[in-house]
């Protein structure tokens, strides 16, 4: 794909930006958006516990990497 100035700006692959979808976004769907070249996007997702809110993060990390 062409590389363009929003790819270049963001630093990605291609030009795709997930949305913070609520409540059916979470560590796996952002790693798997991001692993392939887009910008995956973790929200704050309603109903999540604080301990749950602090941990998504960190396991979006450990997957993306």
């Amino acid at each position: 794909m062409k590389n363009n100035r929003i790819c270049q700006i963001l630093n990605i692959e291609k030009p795709v930006i997930q949305g913070p979808l609520s409540w059916l976004t979470d560590a796996r769907l952002v790693a798997a958006v991001s692993n392939a070249g887009g910008l995956g996007v973790l929200g704050p997702n309603a109903g999540l516990t604080a301990e749950t809110a602090v941990s998504t993060p960190e396991e979006t990390a450990e997957k993306n990497a």
